[in-house]
Parts: structure tokens; C-alpha cells; sequence
């Protein structure tokens, strides 16, 4: 087996330890996409108010999907795109397609 399918397996097992299911919405145009599971691990980012000179707080998530797997799809996930998770709504910031065996989307919670 080549190192990116070994890869994407050890991806789809520290997904499996902890695995949650969204439905992303793109576009803001419904239908959503279908459900995939992928691992969500939360942070708390510090960031510029544009102009303003100061920090604020913002509740964000990476969510972790796998890319090259033999036999688990790869997460559909772009910049942009919205999903709802424990009862708050995200959006996606960055999506990091450079990775072997996985996918890493940046997303910060909707105000």
C-alpha cells in the first residue's frame, strides 16, 4: 500500500476516536451536501478588527476529513461553505488540501 492510503487510514482512525457528522450547506443555496463524518477539535483564535486596533475573541473549529482513502470518500468541504454543529453555525475560513491522507478546514463560528 502506497504511504498517502496509509496515511489517509491513520486519518480515518483519529477521525473515528472522535467522530462527528455535518451536513455543509454551500452557496447558501439548499440542498445540503450529504452528511460526512469528520473530526471536530475546537479552538479559541485572537484576530485584528479591521481599522479598529483591537482583538477580539473567536470560537472556531478545525474540522479534519481524510483525502485518498480506498474506501472512505473524501470530505467535500470549500472555503465558504456553511454547516451547524452542537447548536452553533459555521463558516469555513481556509481548507487545506495540501496534506497526505487528509483534508483540515478552518472555521469560525457565525455571529
Amino acid at each position: 500500500m502506497d504511504s498517502a492510503a496509509q496515511r489517509a487510514k491513520d486519518a480515518w482512525r483519529r477521525i473515528s476516536d472522535k467522530p462527528s457528522t455535518i451536513m455543509i450547506l454551500r452557496n447558501d443555496t439548499p440542498p445540503y451536501l450529504a452528511e460526512q463524518t469528520v473530526r471536530v477539535e475546537y479552538s479559541i483564535a485572537q484576530r485584528e478588527v479591521s481599522g479598529a486596533g483591537a482583538t477580539t475573541t473567536v470560537r472556531g473549529v478545525t474540522v479534519f476529513g481524510v483525502q485518498g482513502h480506498p474506501t472512505i470518500t473524501d470530505l467535500d468541504i470549500e472555503r465558504g461553505d456553511k454547516f451547524a454543529l452542537e447548536g452553533e453555525r459555521y463558516q469555513v475560513i481556509s481548507v487545506d488540501h495540501t496534506l497526505i491522507g487528509e483534508i483540515q478546514a478552518r472555521c469560525e463560528v457565525l455571529q
